[in-house]
């Protein structure tokens, strides 16, 4: 009876809002790759890699574009086209070059929005500046060089949050820059040579070339997994060790203090509607509904990843084709009826925590206005 159920289905919600988000860029990504790839077919070379490049930084400039969708892009792209001109291995370095230099710059990108948008108190109060957490991995990230923990946190990490952040917290740009340089062992070279190997499967020696796939796509996945069980555990210890250094105020945060106890009574109003006792029936229907629809397209949409024949999404990878794999069309990437389903599901989900939020803050704010 003590939990706040509200919350928590709101938060997943918000996982599901998050899950679907990822799903759907992912899709749309690689089918914009693949297009791309194929007006890029009767470029040169040189011009070939100028527009991976700016293509590459762009993409990596958009919160929901997986990074290892850059990767297989380039790898693919100059991996063909280098086959016939200064070979295929001088292909696949070069674009695994091209892929760090494209991701230190998105970086650099990543870092300056995360710096404008950290002159805004609401948005230093909303990534918790002034928390132990936080402050805990400003404090991983502030050491100089290679150190385990740092690294982790900036390979294993997601690009855009993690880069932003930085921004946000205004660190050393030249010792971020150092310590995301590993990204090429772990995961950069392993992919680009995973997407420069697709367009070797109608050689002679496609078992071989598949063997290598399957071995690269294991080192990278390894490697990322092993990064953020590291990233996890180097926070947890400094949280641990360096609590009460760190939950020290400072002047530095003293707005954002300031912020969070003027916002205490619309917290507490907050906190008094929302509890789930006192919650009216329909406001209690709304976010289990909200809740119930975003587990079910959850579901779904991950069940394409563990069944042989796909539900909801057509296979589709960059080295494909519109043309062929889709007829042509964007949309024939959703499967009739399940795909289309589930995301129509996932949307009207949205749409209800939209609603529900709204509701939830107006009934606090009414709730103020009247003590």
């Amino acid at each position: 009876e003590s939990w706040n159920w509200n919350s928590i289905l709101t938060k997943v919600i918000i996982l599901g809002e998050i899950f679907g988000v990822l799903i759907l860029g992912s899709k749309f990504t690689y089918i914009f790759f693949s297009w791309l790839n194929d007006q890029l077919a009767d470029f040169a070379l040189g011009a070939v890699f100028v527009l991976v490049f700016i293509v590459g930084c762009l993409m990596f400039m958009l919160p929901m574009v997986p990074g290892s969708a850059v990767y297989l892009f380039a790898g693919i792209v100059i991996g063909k086209q280098s086959q016939a001109s200064i070979g295929f291995w001088w292909g696949v370095i070069l674009a695994s070059l091209l892929g760090l230099v494209a991701k230190l710059v998105a970086c650099c990108g990543q870092y300056g929005i995360g710096f404008v948008l950290g002159k805004s108190v609401k948005v230093q109060k909303m990534i918790g500046v002034d928390t132990v957490p936080t402050r805990a991995i400003e404090y991983v990230l502030n050491q100089r060089g290679m150190q385990p923990g740092k690294v982790a946190i900036l390979v294993g990490g997601p690009d855009w949050p993690t880069s932003v952040t930085c921004g946000i917290l205004k660190l050393n740009i030249p010792q971020m820059i150092l310590g995301t340089l590993p990204v090429f062992i772990a995961s950069i070279a392993p992919q680009t040579l995973v997407g420069a190997l697709l367009t070797k499967e109608s050689d002679g020696n496609a078992t071989l070339w598949s063997a290598v796939t399957t071995a690269c796509t294991g080192v990278a996945a390894v490697c990322q997994a092993g990064a953020c069980l590291v990233a996890t555990r180097t926070i947890l210890r400094t949280v641990e060790e360096r609590s009460e250094e760190l939950s020290q105020p400072r002047p530095e945060h003293a707005k954002v203090a300031e912020l969070t106890a003027a916002e205490a009574d619309l917290r507490a109003a907050f906190a008094q509607v929302e509890a789930w006792p006192a919650l009216s029936s329909r406001r209690k229907a709304t976010v289990l509904f909200g809740a119930a629809l975003q587990l079910l397209a959850g579901f779904l949409l991950a069940a394409d990843f563990v069944l042989v024949d796909p539900i909801c999404f057509r296979k589709f990878a960059v080295s494909d084709s519109i043309d062929i794999q889709l007829d042509g069309k964007v949309m024939n990437v959703f499967l009739v009826p399940v795909g289309v389903a589930a995301v129509s599901i996932w949307v009207l989900g949205c749409c209800i925590h939209t609603f529900h939020s709204k509701d939830i803050g107006k009934l606090a704010r009414a709730s103020l206005q009247n003590q």
